[in-house]
């Protein structure tokens, strides 16, 4: 536990320790306050924070229930400022500074943390502030180290003991959790029965993948075969640097799953050209992976800028906008995208799921059926397929749905499971 009524600055690389302290507050009835780039809902659940007051931030107006980043100094510190002046001996979350230092600029933060600073000593109250040192500069994070009580660095600390693994998956949730959110396991011991499968995976493998071609000397080069949509060049193949040094060590850091380690070298890229948009696509990739949905969006309209008929690129910026809750933009990101490749079989599944988010199932259902036309052997659709008709009492048609997942893989656990739970159903009605 945190010294209370201090100001901690938390070295961490996915903030999983300091939400877990957090928690430890809000258990103990203190009252608590969070901002943060993540959906309110998802943090309650996996860290039981029902009882913690959370600000959401997106980075654009008129997002239902978020503020603005850029309003920092405006109407979020007034939110923040009434809360610490209303509840003495309180704690203040405030995730994601990376995210907004880019929206804001590092002296508008400053003088947010600066102001926070001196509210929450005044009122006893304990700020919580983590960082991922790695995501700004050294200049920057020397800089912020000093505005606060104390620093703190847990990047090595493993956090297990108020954690269950989903014997299914492998995912790790918060023990108050009924359910695996990935896979669909249920934990209750005394009630076990099948689950529908979630779509909200964070990155799903056909939702954002890194490129998987090295750059290559001149030598190496392999034969460039046409593209269907002739989008405009952003990287200068016939007069560019013989050896990519960073960008190839941060792609074959990301395929080793070492994304923050991936993040340091698309900057090395990036600060050699940064109008690389394969650069930033990748440095959006791996910081989607790592949660950090704020600057990876940042990435993503970056690479867009120079390459805007990119449908990955599109159906990426779509996952993340659907992560924070902005379903409706998330849409129009695949539709564009579509537009430039109708054949891609994994946009057209990722359109489904957001339809089933905003609880269009009849339009997430014809999404399927077109990725399904596309790739027939494809098991996430058709579980994902199943799921939205199963939603609907449709078990029979979910039935089918199953046995195609049989057909292609023919142990597949969850199929197996699912199968069995719509049977049971069908026969009941």
């Amino acid at each position: 536990m945190l010294e209370k009524g201090l100001n901690h600055l938390i070295y961490e690389a996915r903030t999983h320790f300091t939400y877990e302290l957090f928690a430890e507050f809000v258990k103990a009835k203190t009252p608590a306050l969070c901002l943060t780039t993540a959906l309110p809902k998802k943090l309650q659940k996996e860290y039981g924070l029902k009882d913690a007051e959370i600000i959401w931030i997106a980075d654009e107006d008129g997002v239902k229930d978020a503020l603005n980043p850029k309003k920092l100094n405006k109407e979020i510190w007034d939110l923040l400022k009434t809360f610490i002046k209303m509840n003495k001996e309180c704690v203040v979350l405030i995730d994601d500074v990376s995210y907004l230092i880019l929206e804001n600029g590092y002296k508008e933060v400053e003088k947010f943390l600066i102001n926070m600073s001196k509210l929450s000593s005044e009122s006893n109250c304990t700020l919580m502030v983590p960082l991922n040192p790695d995501s700004v500069t050294q200049e920057i994070s020397s800089a912020l180290s000093k505005k606060f009580d104390q620093v703190k660095d847990v990047r090595n600390f493993i956090l297990t003991g108020n954690k269950v693994e989903c014997p299914e998956c492998g995912a790790m949730w918060h023990t108050n959790i009924k359910a695996c959110d990935i896979c669909g396991y249920e934990f209750s011991a005394d009630k076990v029965k099948p689950a529908l499968v979630s779509e909200e995976k964070a990155i799903p493998k056909k939702e954002a993948t890194v490129s998987g071609k090295l750059r290559m000397s001149h030598s190496d080069e392999p034969e460039v075969k046409p593209e269907p949509v002739k989008a405009p060049l952003t990287y200068d193949f016939d007069n560019r640097p013989i050896d990519d040094t960073w960008f190839n060590r941060g792609v074959a850091l990301e395929k080793m799953s070492r994304s923050e380690q991936a993040v340091e070298c698309f900057d090395k890229a990036l600060e050699e050209n940064p109008n690389d948009s394969w650069a930033w696509f990748n440095k959006g990739v791996s910081l989607h992976r790592i949660g950090s949905l704020g600057e990876a969006l940042f990435c993503y309209d970056q690479a867009l800028e120079m390459s805007p008929n990119d449908p990955d690129l599109l159906s990426n910026k779509g996952i993340a906008l659907r992560t924070l809750g902005r379903a409706d933009e998330a849409i129009e990101c695949y539709k564009r995208a579509l537009e430039i490749n109708p054949l891609d079989s994994g946009i057209w599944s990722n359109l489904g799921v957001t339809y089933r988010v905003l609880g269009m199932t009849d339009e997430a259902l014809k999404a399927y059926d077109k990725a399904l036309e596309i790739d027939e052997f494809d098991v996430g659709i058709w579980l994902n397929k199943a799921a939205a008709l199963q939603s609907e009492g449709r078990f029979d048609e979910a039935i089918h749905c199953y046995e195609a997942v049989l057909k292609i893989s023919p142990y597949h656990p969850v199929a197996l499971r699912n199968k069995e739970f719509a049977m049971s159903r069908s026969l009941r009605s």
